[in-house]
């Protein structure tokens, strides 16, 4: 029943030589959430290629739908999302100098929409630098397996207290490149070249209270 599914898995613990251009597509937006606390952390939506849609939904014997129904967004979670952890959600917080990794999630929720697969989930800051002047978000995957790009005329949002004024700005993490083989690319991204060396993209957030 699930061993499409399990295979992406698997592949996703192979080296990264072996699989190292991108098998995976993933458009994606984010919320970034502030309290009267400070940074509460990260609202993300991904969008799944086709292929992924179908071995998602083959192997956990769903069928293609408009609308899923709670138990079917369980089955999801559990086969297809759970593992995620491993890899801190392929999301990385800088709060102020201070690295960290998602451990926890909440409010998955898994929807179809131009029958692609997708994925809706919160991931908390539970650092200790709430307050932090400046925050940096980003959601790559280090091996490049998985291609997550931001997309849409809106490919950002904030929600904070009306006292709370957050600017941002999209950028490359110059002094973080991945290098992958692209030589046997066969599948791109609309629009998108494989040249061989990719740039994580970070959300930088600049805090101030009014």
């Amino acid at each position: 029943m699930r061993k499409l599914t399990l295979l992406f898995i698997f592949l996703l613990t192979l080296p990264v030589a072996a699989f190292s251009h991108p098998h995976m597509f993933i458009d994606m937006t984010t919320e970034a959430v502030f309290s009267e606390d400070g940074f509460d952390g990260v609202k993300i939506r991904w969008l799944f290629d086709m292929i992924f849609t179908g071995s998602v939904l083959m192997d956990n014997g769903i069928g293609w739908t408009e609308k899923f129904s709670d138990e079917e967004i369980e089955i999801i979670r559990d086969t297809s999302f759970i593992n995620l952890k491993n890899y801190g959600y392929y999301t990385y917080f800088n709060t102020g100098g201070h690295f960290s990794r998602p451990e926890t999630f909440s409010n998955f929720r898994a929807f179809m929409t131009d029958n692609r697969l997708g994925y809706e989930f919160f991931l908390p800051y539970k650092g200790e630098e709430k307050e932090a002047g400046e925050v940096r978000i980003a959601v790559y995957d280090d091996s490049f397996f998985c291609d997550i790009a931001y997309t849409g005329a809106k490919p950002v949002s904030v929600k904070s207290p009306e006292n709370i004024l957050v600017n941002w700005v999209l950028s490359e993490k110059k002094n973080a490149p991945i290098f992958y083989d692209n030589t046997a690319q066969k599948v791109a991204r609309e629009g998108a070249e494989y040249s061989g060396q990719a740039f994580p993209v970070e959300l930088v957030l600049s805090v101030a209270r009014k």
